[in-house]
């Protein structure tokens, strides 16, 4: 459940002071207040009364267990969802009238139950794959019945099949459709159906091809005619749209030719798809979403949809399939789209927004926290016309078709409703939105419609193919939308595909004062936008404090033209690195002044804007990695030899790649954070680097070598556990060998605990605390000591540690101790003066979440130095008997205890060949395992990529619990797999897997 205000203030200040605060998972009941009414739910629950744990009811008999008990609550009834997949045959449906509702003072609340992931599926799972055409490698699997627009192999959107992009040849378009290049596509038995997909500008749009005859391809209609009628502005200027340029075709059979591609041929009942390097379909998870609406809550004006809460759970697999009826997907822009008939221009009653996936509308108080809204091929949450007072927080957006969250509607019904039907009082806060619009890329993270006091407020919001959050769109006006507040919020990396938009973007005059205030917005790839864009009409808007660092050369946009300029606003005390200048003289209603432009450098004020702005710090592991292309503004290159190269279709993060030949030839990145990774292609012409952190040589590395194919997007290099704030990391190749630059992954900057806090305690002799101003060290002081059997051990909560230190000329061996187990010894890298400060000198990761104690001990009289821990934050843990973790070969067993595991089980084996793969989601992942005296080696391959072959370390006869064996961190973002393989030699122990998000 969503903390409350009290409980914030607590947590905040605990994460302020390096305290970590562990509680009860649960609701708590106030003094003299009756305890909750527990229920719980399982996929494979048969109950239809009780539901106890013991005989858990399924999802609906729960559901119907709540329907009776309302009525007459005197406390919160918890529905308590056991982990697994809970496959939908039907939307999810709440009503007031159904007695779904809380009463009396008391909520009915749905939430995982502790340390478990319950998932509301709305798809189907296909099986039985064969191989169709050996040539091309396209399999198929029976799939009748099914209609969906997506398709998912284990976790991984998979695309509609398409030909090229921006394809040459195509001819001028005709009153009833386009001429293609050539006679080929009217020979295609599936033609109808096609799809023709146009980008430009702010909009994506597709229609359906309805015939086909030598080079003429007819379009549906009216989805055709919609795409060409010009758009009415509210003042009357009449603006057309840009042409139907054809950016690809999809949706044919004949298009499969890319891994990763799917086609459902749904008059046979036939799926097919190209799978991509290292997926076997054998016993791969496919996962079709049939359900085009997971969820859907109503009330009525008089008796709304109140007090529910969803805490904890998934939402995922959904499908929407509009887009291939007759009316296409014509766009207006962010997800509204055209839908009349015989229009002859564009006014706002003809547009239609893109539906929920997770839908509710004539609702108050619900309550949204701790989930996860991802693989979904529409609108992710949805809170539509009588929504009030819900709360949206902590949550984790991703994978989404359109926009990710949309509150309230443009629709000319909207525009002055009664009071019932306004939309108010919405919190969004502390939620990570990312990847929205990965089907229809003119989505937006956060859609705010015509709604009245909406907050929007420490969200981290990014890498997105267009406009962050847009407030207000439309174009005829309302007389109650008003009242924003945006602030503190973080977007990086927004407009990556289109244009004229931006990270901040506002429409029409808000009617009752709005504000922006202390934003960070950053690495936003566009033209023809900015990062504050205040456009046609916009009104009544305070933009102040915000930090606009950009690559572009304007950094705010007050538009000023079609005869509709925005007015009224007031502008200020904004930091950015661009000129500022708006596009356009902004009409002289509006107040522009005391901006601070072109900064080379932010001052502290500006700093401590960043600082703050994004997620506070109790959600600040739902984001603990970001990745950055290597066309990133902020990345310089210098030296010799530096080429660029686009659309290689390798895989490259971004389809680019920035490398070079030559020696001296340098790549500079500055990050904030607390730890970052280098990307690049793997080859077999790859060279020594030199690296640097903060200007302190880290040493010489060669990355890892790979014949051809070269894969893309790998680690070559990594550091984490630095102290949080700004550093740089530069990369210096030493010979004529090549070296390759994809994108780096920066972590989020991580607790420090000072040498002097009361977690960290000295034993031994010759220990001194040094003050130190002006040296670099993490607040200005070092614990030092040059005594043998010296030791300092740091007590933290959470999955990992490391222990910084200023390197210099006299380091010597240390032994290292994890929970009072043997981790080695550590001899940290030396230095001469001037003595770097706040170096990492030893770093463990992935281990399983709670509190943990790491020990070092001198093992001679150098010198031990003492700056600060660094502890990465709790980890999600996969059990070994989770499903997305697949066992293949012989010899498996699952014991029935674990000396202490994570769950209740460890799956060994001694075969050769056996081998465990684990699907997760995020930026790293972690084994973990007992260590055995009989562990032999392993290969280890991510994603399918070899990483080389390790030996876990031996234990002694009564095994050691919990240890990690081997991790990986740094990844992009996204699904990874992570795969063991036994060399045969010993036994290959697994006990769970740790996942960093």
């Amino acid at each position: 459940m969503i903390p409350s205000l009290k409980a914030l203030a607590m947590l905040t200040a605990a994460a302020a002071a390096g305290v970590s605060l562990v509680g009860a998972s649960s609701p708590a009941a106030g003094a003299g207040s009756p305890a909750p009414t527990y229920l719980y739910a399982s996929p494979t629950g048969t109950a239809t009364a009780g539901c106890g744990i013991s005989a858990p009811c399924s999802l609906p008999a729960a559901q119907a267990v709540v329907r009776g008990l309302t009525p007459s609550m005197n406390s919160d009834i918890v529905v308590r969802l056991r982990g697994g997949t809970y496959r939908l045959g039907a939307t999810w449906a709440f009503s007031d009238a159904d007695h779904d509702s809380g009463r009396n003072g008391h909520r009915v609340v749905y939430a995982a139950y502790p340390g478990e992931t319950p998932l509301i599926s709305g798809a189907k799972q296909l099986t039985g794959w064969s191989l169709h055409d050996p040539a091309k490698n396209i399999w198929s699997a029976p799939a009748s019945g099914l209609k969906t627009r997506e398709l998912y192999v284990n976790g991984v959107r998979a695309q509609l099949s398409r030909g090229p992009a921006n394809p040459g040849g195509w001819g001028t378009p005709t009153s009833t459709g386009l001429v293609a290049p050539d006679s080929g596509m009217a020979s295609w038995p599936d033609i109808v159906g096609t799809e023709v997909v146009s980008e430009n500008v702010w909009v994506h749009k597709s229609c359906p091809v309805t015939a086909a005859s030598g080079r003429d391809i007819t379009l549906a209609q009216p989805c055709y005619r919609n795409t060409q009628v010009p758009y009415n502005f509210k003042s009357g200027a009449v603006i057309g749209q840009n042409p139907f340029n054809v950016s690809w075709v999809q949706n044919a059979y004949e298009l499969l030719t890319t891994p990763g591609q799917f086609y459902l041929d749904s008059s046979h009942g036939t799926m097919y798809y190209v799978p991509r390097p290292g997926e076997d379909l054998a016993t791969a998870d496919v996962e079709a979403p049939a359900l085009q609406t997971l969820v859907q809550g109503s009330g009525t004006a008089a008796s709304p949809l109140s007090d529910i809460s969803f805490s904890g759970l998934t939402f995922a697999y959904a499908t929407w399939l509009d887009p291939a009826r007759p009316t296409g997907y014509a766009e207006g822009q962010a997800g509204w789209h055209i839908t009349g008939d015989n229009l002859t221009e564009v006014p706002m009653e003809d547009l239609t927004g893109t539906p929920g996936e997770v839908r509710f509308d004539h609702d108050s108080g619900l309550e949204f926290d701790n989930g996860t809204f991802t693989h979904l091929g529409g609108v992710g949450l949805e809170l539509a016309p009588g929504s009030k007072n819900a709360a949206i927080v902590g949550n984790r957006f991703t994978d989404i078709g359109s926009n990710a969250l949309q509150i309230g509607s443009v629709d000319t019904v909207d525009r002055h409703p009664p009071v019932a039907d306004e939309v108010s009082g919405n919190t969004v806060r502390d939620n990570v939105i990312t990847f929205a619009g990965q089907v229809y890329r003119s989505a937006v993270g956060v859609f705010l419609g015509y709604t009245t006091g909406t907050t929007v407020t420490h969200n981290a919001i990014g890498q997105l193919p267009y406009t962050a959050i847009s407030v207000n769109l439309g174009w005829e006006g309302t007389t109650y939308s008003g009242g924003a507040t945006i602030t503190y919020n973080e977007i990086f990396q927004d407009m990556g595909v289109l244009d004229d938009g931006g990270a901040l973007y506002a429409q029409l005059p808000m009617t009752s004062p709005s504000v922006m205030k202390y934003n960070y917005l950053h690495d936003e790839k566009t033209t023809g936008g900015a990062p504050l864009y205040l456009d046609s009409t916009a009104g009544n808007w305070t933009a102040q404090y915000n930090v606009l660092q950009t690559g572009e050369s304007a950094s705010r946009n007050i538009q000023n033209c079609c005869g509709v300029a925005a007015q009224h606003n007031t502008v200020q005390y904004n930091y950015s690195n661009a000129s500022g200048a708006p596009h356009g003289t902004p009409d002289p209603t509006n107040t522009v002044t005391d901006n601070y432009d072109n900064l080379s450098v932010f001052p502290p004020e500006a700093k401590a804007i960043m600082a703050q702005a994004g997620l506070e710090p109790q959600y600040a592991d739902l984001l603990s990695q970001r990745g950055y292309n290597d066309t990133t503004s902020t990345i310089s290159y210098t030296g010799d030899g530096w080429n660029y190269s686009s659309g290689r279709a390798q895989g490259d993060l971004g389809d680019d790649v920035h490398y070079s030949y030559a020696a001296g030839a340098t790549v500079t990145i500055p990050f904030t954070g607390s730890g970052i990774s280098w990307l690049a292609q793997r080859s077999d012409q790859t060279g020594p680097v030199e690296v640097y952190v903060d200007g302190a040589d880290q040493g010489l590395i060669t990355p890892r070598t790979s014949g051809a194919p070269y894969p893309a997007q790998q680690v070559d290099y990594s550091v984490s556990g630095l102290a949080a704030g700004d550093h740089t990391l530069r990369i210096v190749n030493q010979s004529s060998r090549l070296m390759t630059v994809d994108g780096f992954t920066v972590s989020a900057s991580r607790p420090t605990t000072n040498d002097d806090a009361k977690a960290v305690s000295y034993k031994g002799k010759g220990w001194k605390r040094l003050t130190t101003s002006g040296a670099g060290d993490y607040a200005d002081d070092l614990h030092t000591t040059a005594a043998a059997d010296a030791s300092v051990s740091f007590r933290f909560v959470g999955s990992g540690v490391s222990w910084l230190a200023r390197r210099d000329a006299s380091s010597g061996p240390v032994q290292v101790y994890l929970d009072g187990l043997d981790q080695g010894v550590v001899t940290p890298n030396a230095s001469t003066g001037p003595f770097p400060a706040q170096q990492v000198a030893y770093s463990l990761t992935g281990l399983r979440p709670g509190p943990h104690t790491i020990q070092i001990v001198n093992r001679t009289a150098a010198s031990l130095n003492v700056d600060a821990f660094t502890v990465e934050p709790g980890r999600t843990t996969v059990e070994d008997t989770a499903p997305s973790v697949a066992y293949t070969g012989s010899g498996w067993t699952a014991a029935a205890a674990d000396q202490g595991g994570c769950g209740t089980d460890v799956h060994c084996t001694s075969a050769a060949g056996a081998a465990v793969t684990v699907t997760i989601t995020g930026s790293g992942v972690s084994w973990v395992a007992p260590r055995l005296s009989d562990t032999g080696s392993v290969r280890v391959f991510v994603d399918g990529i070899d990483e080389g072959e390790l030996t876990p370390a031996k234990g002694a006869a009564a095994p050691s619990a919990r240890q990690v064996n081997y991790s990986v961190t740094g990844l992009v973002p996204g699904v990874h797999t992570l795969r063991i393989v036994n060399g045969g030699a010993g036994r290959l122990a697994v006990d769970a897997f740790t996942v960093l998000v």
